[in-house]
């Protein structure tokens, strides 16, 4: 999973035998399209062995407040539970919840304050991607 071999790892092997369910949402479908880039390096599978499916949900906190109640720092926290499911038999063979925390500064322009929300998702998607892909390629890697 770690090593220099690349796409011709167990692990790579492995992930290209998973199918990605759809994830609701914008963000969720940005999601979706990093997983694919990781899962899968020869193509998507033809007969999956595992489904993956997951959600995704995200909330943000106020946490540097002014004398006037105005926010100048916050904090993204994305969360996504997910679960790999045998697809012969719909067992749930994995369930875990990714979770990403990201912090960005409150902007008064409004373009700059769109940018940096946006910015803080990408970041935490990013994140969680790359869990997601870590954790099942490990317990796949145990399967075989």
């Amino acid at each position: 999973m770690y090593g220099t071999v690349g796409a011709n790892s167990i692990g790579a092997a492995e992930l290209q035998q998973v199918d990605i369910g759809l994830i609701p949402d914008r963000y969720g479908q940005k999601l979706r399209n990093h997983l694919i880039d990781r899962f899968y390096a020869d193509g998507r599978p033809a007969a999956p062995l595992y489904r993956l499916q997951t959600t995704l949900t995200a909330s943000e906190q106020k946490l540097s407040l002014q004398k006037d109640a105005t926010a100048t720092r916050a904090q993204l926290v994305v969360n996504a539970p997910y679960q790999l499911i045998d697809a012969a038999t719909g067992k749930i063979l994995f369930q875990a919840n990714a979770r990403s925390f990201i912090s960005y500064n409150v902007l008064e322009q409004q373009y700059g304050a769109l940018a940096t929300v946006e910015n803080a998702y990408d970041r935490a998607i990013l994140e969680i991607s790359n869990e997601i892909t870590t954790r099942v390629a490990a317990e796949l890697g145990r399967k075989s």
